[in-house]
């Protein structure tokens, strides 16, 4: 999970070392923990956790999340965590982001749709190549026509293998 990634470094998002904080959540019954991997007890706490921070937030978390995790994941490894990452990122992406960002997000979700595709995950990779998709300008087919024939090519391979035709 993203907590057992985050805890794993022994930092919080922010670098401090932050174990007081998940020692009183496992003492009071928010969390479990199992070594080194902790989880909400219930997913209605995770869902009421995640409420408490405010929206405007949110997405700068998920993408201070998803970086963390990039960062520690070698770039050759398509993984769980990977996948973990990208989803933060997709999370945490504007559509007022730089264009070097998004391009960066889309190249990762091309890298994550391609993965699902050859594990057989037609749904998961739909889902990645759609979020690739989805962060185009109007531009993209002029400035970046091998990124757009690549997402589009693969994203209509994933949804002919789910039977939406």
């Amino acid at each position: 999970s993203t907590l057992k990634f985050v805890v794993a470094q022994g930092k919080d998002v922010e670098g401090n070392v932050d174990g007081k904080m998940l020692e009183f959540a496992v003492n009071e019954g928010l969390l479990k923990n199992e070594g080194m991997n902790y989880a909400f007890v219930h997913d209605q706490i995770q869902q009421a956790a995640y409420s408490l921070i405010p929206e405007e937030e949110r997405g700068c978390l998920h993408r201070q999340i998803g970086n963390l995790i990039l960062k520690h994941v070698p770039e050759n490894q398509v993984d769980d965590l990977f996948f973990t990452a990208v989803s933060q990122l997709n999370r945490g992406i504007k559509k007022s982001e730089k264009e070097d960002e998004r391009l960066d997000l889309q190249k990762l979700n091309l890298k994550a749709g391609e993965k699902a595709m050859s594990l057989a995950a037609f749904s998961t990779a739909e889902s990645y190549l759609k979020a690739g998709i989805d962060m185009f300008l109007d531009h993209h087919w002029e400035q970046h026509y091998d990124l757009s024939i690549q997402l589009y090519s693969l994203y209509a391979e994933a949804e002919y293998s789910i039977c939406r035709f």
